[in-house]
């Protein structure tokens, strides 16, 4: 493990079985994070990404899922690395929000209704932190007021339903941090806001890592959200990664096909005096995970396939620096 490097997932592969048959949801997948870093993890519904963020907290369910093959290797306060896929529960449930905190998609249904916010949060401050419960109750209206809730002391006492959709997102980004943890996974953290309230979530977001040094896995379909927060972006489809690089190089020169379709798909501004352009579509959808086509699994769906696609399926390659592809044809793109 790279001394730079606070995660590292290699050769991750979680299976699922489903109607007797048993299929790869993550396959294969490899990447780094580095400390006070964030990646961005996308691509489409059903690329894989939720399961992979999963099986790095170890919360696949099992059954009917279980991590098959690969290291997740997470450098712990201590100095020590650990390997996650292979740590007992007991150590886990230590690493979970103590160390890896973990922002769901949804608020509503993550945040228990029959609890107050107050409690939730300082349940986990209790847990990991030691403290007694009117210190962690402190502690708790210390980090509403980090994340910009007004009245914090008022809010603590309020059930999930009386906020509103920003105010229970920021609960959950004040959950995460109550523990000070190196690595935050925020797997769509704004999908359920209106764009309003997703600016100032992200902008709460940036902030926080600026001032807490910690390092984020952003999951995402959102290229705009991409471009706003992340320094390097990890592109899967499929359960696999086809392309990896920084944010700058992959936006201004995308080296997979599948990259470039998803940014055909951004609409454009279209200019006075400018000829309107078709909004680009990637033809077809994701390929069921239990009857994956041969060779390369995106080349059902490609502009640039050729008859050598469907041979043996290529590898993710270096093509300079630090930028990868999983495309013989990268060059083309």
């Amino acid at each position: 493990m790279n001394g730079d490097s606070l995660l590292e997932v290699i050769d991750l592969r979680t299976v699922f079985v489903s109607g007797g048959r048993l299929f790869s949801a993550v396959d294969g997948v490899s990447f780094a994070i580095r400390k006070g870093e964030t990646l961005a993890l996308v691509g489409e519904s059903g690329s894989g990404k939720s399961v992979t963020s999963l099986s790095i907290m170890r919360l696949v369910p099992n059954p009917p899922g279980r991590i098959a093959g690969g290291g997740i290797f997470f450098r712990s306060r201590s100095g020590a690395v650990e390997d996650l896929a292979r740590l007992p529960l007991r150590s886990m449930r230590r690493v979970r929000g103590g160390e890896i905190a973990m922002i769901f998609q949804e608020p509503m249904t993550s945040l228990n209704p029959l609890f107050r916010v107050g409690f939730q949060i300082s349940e986990a401050i209790r847990l990991h932190r030691g403290l007694g419960r009117r210190e962690a109750l402190r502690e708790a209206e210390r980090l509403l007021g980090l994340v910009d809730i007004p009245d914090p002391g008022e809010r603590l006492w309020d059930f999930p339903h009386q906020l509103s959709g920003g105010m229970r997102q920021r609960v959950m980004i004040a959950m995460a941090l109550s523990c000070q943890p190196s690595l935050v996974i925020a797997d769509e953290p704004t999908t359920a806001l209106d764009v309003t309230i997703q600016a100032q979530i992200l902008d709460l977001m940036r902030s926080l890592q600026r001032e807490l040094g910690m390092s984020i896995l952003f999951i995402t379909h959102n290229l705009g959200v991409v471009a706003e927060m992340a320094d390097r972006v990890a592109v899967m489809y499929a359960g696999r990664i086809v392309e990896t690089g920084t944010t700058r190089d992959v936006f201004s020169a995308p080296r997979h096909p599948y990259t470039r379709g998803l940014m055909d798909c951004i609409p454009g501004l279209i200019r006075e005096g400018t000829a309107s352009r078709r909004l680009y579509s990637i033809p077809g959808g994701m390929p069921d995970a239990s009857r994956l086509p041969d060779g390369c699994v995106f080349a059902p769906r490609c502009r640039l396939a050729e008859p050598g696609c469907a041979g043996a399926e290529p590898e993710l390659a270096g093509i300079g620096g630090d930028r990868f592809s999983r495309c013989r044809r990268w060059k083309e793109v």
